[in-house]
């Protein structure tokens, strides 16, 4: 049990031993147990704590023994351990394969790689079984894949997907290239199991707190137990405080996670996809063709005679293979100029200009550019013969074709300038001349091109101190194009991935946090402008509910749709509510309790608390606010004896009173405010809001009108309750007021002003109206026993009706209220309440719950605003407990009693005494304000009139 610490100087008498504690608040409690002995202090938040954490507790004993045995094995320290040395071995084992071993040693590392993949297996499953939150979650996903990626360690799986580790064809490229692009997905694809490390870390953190929490109830059970300081309580709070982490907070935290992990494994797995690889510039033959060309060049320049011939051979052929084999137009119009399948064409460099190279204005060319120009005779049979014989040989290189017009630059010689700013270039262009169909762009020197579009390549067996050297300039423009279109595409991806990223931040902040709170803000704005909206905005809240419950049962009913949310459902088995929601919840809670308890007259008071941005406290003592007003005042007639009678039964009757008058008078815009035991008061306020076109005369002719007519829908309801009637059967009630007693209700009405505002002090406020007319208004409704009446309107009311309601009232007197500075005249409305029977008609049983209390406010709120629109005196001919209590009050009654009244009025009492006796004797045997005026004329006047008399006379209650 939970024993609560008394406050300062107050006594316990369950345990007058236990000692008061001095100048302490009473924040702490006892928990005991069944012996009496304190075990532990808790404050009131640590109890809601344990409270919660008793429910999961409960929640986890009362799971499934499979469930239990999963938790626990994925929990246990030691599997942690065990599978975190395989994490950091799958993370290092391939590349200290490559590093270390040898392929016979390959075997070893599969059967590792396979114990991973089986271990890793077991624990999605067991995390699957285990963990409400996991399955088709997101570290569910990325465990599955991270595992997925283990197969890619496997030398059998790896070496099949690169070509199935026999080198294929060395002759095709892309099966070298389809290798390279393979290992490289494998490398990056390994990165996914770095995921795992937060994993790590994610126990790792989970195991802290709840360590810490261990230690902080440990200690808060020690140390608070010995003694009692207040500091000791506020490090307890303020440990809770830490200890509990937020579900908006974890749930932010884990979508930032989740986004950071997939925007970096996105980069980390599409970058290197957007980048092209350098050894598709040039073919590697580039730098050894260079290096044979130069050998043949050194050899034509050194010898003479019939070796002179040979070499002379020997260079003409070396560097046409070179120019055929890497020349541009194969490369860039590969389907004309290629006669094989195996020429270079598949590479983006291309050979484009040739020519001889030294410093810039320190070395003649002239001595050398006679080695330099092709033989015409071998430049033409160059073509049909060599590349004849090389298809016949079925090399491996296969040599390409040029155009005609090129062919006739190769044997001219090389006496094209293209000197740069270090460097005189003398050579020829393959591309010097515009070609249609082939070449569009005329580039005679090597610098017509950028900088960045052009790649010189020259022999590597070039001797220190050369003065000249061959050189060959290679067209990269292709290579570029690609690069660029590539990096375009790098671009637009990180574009998109930093928008998308931003919009996700974004997106996961606005709904956990920012909307909700932006929601709370217009709400509170809302309710601090019009605090009794608080009611509305509950009901459109469960609106919006409802129509997402309708609309997930007919989801339900399609096929794709329920497999989608069943999946769903598994993937997220434990929603819980965010603080958001729930704050956003309480904040319409307790404006409704705010709307109830406060009510009209509170409406200013909770309008200028929530306004200021201050945190001085409440400030309910406002000033208050004169206002024009009707003011009912409806009594409960011996509710005294019902008291008595009824004891702690009659919370239960007054409420049962309270449902009926509330909610009539609310029907007619009437606003309960305050209930004094047997009197309810109710007000119907002046408002500049006309509402459905009417202005501010025309909605207080109709709230007069809807005063008028509520109080005599009530006295009807209140008699043909079946509830109320059963009080009738009472034996109490029938000892002390006899046998015909029944639950009974009279009404007094009158207009004037009021001051509306708080009453009391800032311990405790009443928000009511102050005012005479208050006063006078109860005064009014007292003299309905003098009259006999139930409903007795003030002619201030009657005044402000339209002629249809103000027939239905009877003038009875002209009487001077106390309080009121002139007389005035008063109206009943006559209503045989005891010839109402009680309806005992059987209605069917619907439950009364949230949704049927939804509905009948909305059928309330549609038939306020109907009220409004129709005229009122209808009801007092349509409504069968109306005409049943008015069938006896006849249209020769009224003119009888009209007549015996004016009589009265201008002095004529013994005629009046004639007409009114007959209304008693012939006409109604029982009629209140007939009898009250025959005893007012009785004594002590005995039917004369007093001398100066105005037909006014003092209203004593």
């Amino acid at each position: 049990m939970q024993l609560q610490i008394p406050p300062p100087g107050s006594r316990d008498s369950g345990r007058s031993t236990e000692p008061s504690v001095e100048g302490r608040s009473p924040k702490l409690s006892v928990r005991t147990g069944d012996s009496g002995d304190p075990l532990k202090i808790i404050s009131p938040r640590s109890n809601k704590t344990l409270k919660d954490k008793e429910q999961k507790n409960k929640a986890r004993r009362s799971a499934p023994l499979y469930v239990l045995v999963s938790r626990k094995i994925v929990d246990n320290r030691y599997f942690m351990i065990f599978t975190t040395l395989l994490t950091f071995y799958a993370l290092t084992a391939d590349d200290l394969r490559i590093i270390l071993t040898e392929k016979p040693a390959d075997i070893v590392f599969n059967i590792m790689g396979l114990v991973c993949i089986v271990v890793f297996t077991l624990e999605v499953i067991l995390s699957c079984l285990g963990k409400a939150d996991y399955y088709l979650g997101f570290f569910f996903w990325l465990d599955v894949i991270s595992t997925a990626t283990l197969l890619l360690d496997l030398t059998w799986v790896s070496e099949a997907i690169q070509g199935g580790g026999d080198g294929g064809d060395a002759s095709d490229l892309r099966s070298g290239r389809t290798a390279r692009v393979g290992a490289r997905a494998g490398r990056v694809v390994r990165v996914l199991r770095l995921v795992r490390i937060l994993k790590l870390y994610k126990a790792y953190y989970e195991a802290k707190q709840r360590r810490l929490e261990r230690e902080r109830r440990k200690k808060s059970g020690e140390d608070l137990q010995d003694d009692w300081d207040e500091a000791d309580y506020e490090a307890v709070e303020k440990a809770d405080g830490k200890a509990n982490e937020s579900r908006v907070g974890k749930k932010l935290s884990e979508m930032t996670t989740r986004r950071v992990i997939c925007l970096i494994l996105a980069m980390l797995l599409i970058l290197p996809l957007l980048s092209k690889e350098s050894a598709d510039q040039t073919p590697y033959s580039v730098s050894y063709g260079a290096n044979a060309v130069w050998k043949a060049f050194q050899a034509k320049m050194g010898n003479t005679s019939s070796a002179a011939q040979l070499a002379t051979t020997s260079y003409d052929d070396a560097l046409l293979d070179y120019i055929y084999y890497h020349n541009w137009y194969v490369a860039n119009h590969q389907a004309m100029y290629c006669p094989a399948a195996n020429c270079a064409g598949r590479f983006l460099g291309s050979l484009f200009w040739i020519g001889l190279a030294g410093p810039l204005g320190s070395v003649d060319f002239s001595s050398v550019l006679q080695y330099t120009q092709l033989n015409t005779t071998v430049v033409a049979a160059f073509e049909s013969n060599q590349i004849a014989s090389y298809s016949n040989q079925d090399l491996w290189m296969a040599l390409g074709t040029l155009p005609s017009e090129v062919k006739a630059v190769l044997s001219e010689p090389w006496t094209q300038s293209c000197a740069t700013s270090t460097t005189d270039l003398l050579g020829l262009s393959l591309i010097k001349a515009v070609i249609s169909g082939l070449n569009h762009h005329q580039v005679a020197c090597p610098l017509d091109l950028r900088a960045t579009e052009i790649q010189a390549y020259a022999s590597q067996l070039i001797a220190p101190g050369q003065p000249y050297y061959l050189t060959f300039y290679y067209d990269m423009r292709p290579f570029n194009r690609q690069t660029s279109a590539f990096s375009l595409g790098v671009t637009f991806f990180v574009m998109v991935l930093l928008v998308t990223a931003s919009l996700m931040f974004t997106s996961d902040a606005n709904r956990l946090v920012l909307r909700p709170v932006e929601k709370m803000i217009e709400r509170i704005e809302a309710i601090r402008d019009k605090p009794l909206l608080a009611m509305k905005m509950a009901d459109d809240e469960f609106k919006a509910e409802e129509i997402k419950k309708a609309r997930m049962i007919r989801n339900k009913q399609k096929p794709f749709t329920r497999i989608a949310m069943e999946a769903s459902r598994l993937c997220a088995s434990r929603q819980e509510v965010m603080e958001t929601v729930i704050l956003e919840k309480t904040i319409i809670k307790l404006g409704s309790l705010l709307a109830l308890g406060f009510g009209e007259a509170g409406a200013d008071i909770i309008g200028k608390n929530m306004s200021g941005s201050d945190s001085a406290g409440v400030n309910a003592m406002v000033p208050g606010r004169k206002c024009e007003c009707i003011v009912g005042i409806l009594r409960v007639r011996d509710f005294s004896t019902a008291t008595e009678v009824l004891q702690a039964k009659v919370m239960m009757f007054s409420n049962q009173i309270a449902e009926i008058v509330h909610g009539v008078c609310n029907e007619f815009h009437g606003a309960p405010n305050k209930n004094t035991g047997d009197s309810f008061l109710v007000i119907w306020k002046e408002s500049n809001d006309a509402g459905l076109g009417l202005d501010c005369s025309e909605l207080m002719q109709k709230y007069a009108e809807g005063a008028i007519v509520s109080s005599a829908c009530v006295i009807g309801a209140v008699h043909h309750s079946p509830l109320l009637g059963s009080y009738r059967e009472h034996p109490g009630l029938q000892y002390r007021l006899g046998s015909n007693c029944r639950v009974h209700l009279s009404v007094g009405l009158h207009k004037g002003w009021a001051i509306e505002g708080a009453v009391g002090s800032e311990f405790k406020i009443d928000c009511s109206y102050l005012s005479p007319n208050v006063s006078i208004a109860t005064s009014i409704e007292r003299s309905t026993e003098a009259y006999g009446v139930s409903v007795m309107v003030a002619q201030s009311v009657v005044d402000l009706c339209d002629y249809p309601i103000r027939s239905q009232c009877r003038l009875i007197d002209k009487v001077i209220v106390r309080g009121s500075p002139a007389p005035m005249e008063l109206y009943c409305v006559d209503l045989d309440y005891m010839s109402v029977e009680v309806d005992y008609t059987m209605r069917p049983k619907v439950p009364w719950n949230t949704r049927q209390r939804f509905k009948v406010r909305q059928q309330i709120e549609q038939e306020k605003k109907e009220v409004l629109q129709k005229d009122l005196a209808d009801i007092f001919v349509t409504d069968e407990v109306i005409l049943q209590m008015r069938e006896r009050f006849t249209v020769e009654f009224f003119q009888l009693f009209n007549m015996g009244y004016q009589n009265y009025s201008q002095g004529e009492w013994q005629v009046a005494r004639r007409m009114l006796m007959h209304i008693k004797s012939e006409v109604a045997h029982e009629d209140g304000p007939s009898t009250a005026l025959l005893k007012f004329m009785e004594a002590p006047y005995g039917f004369e009139a007093p001398k100066g008399w105005q037909g006014i006379r003092e209203l004593v209650c």
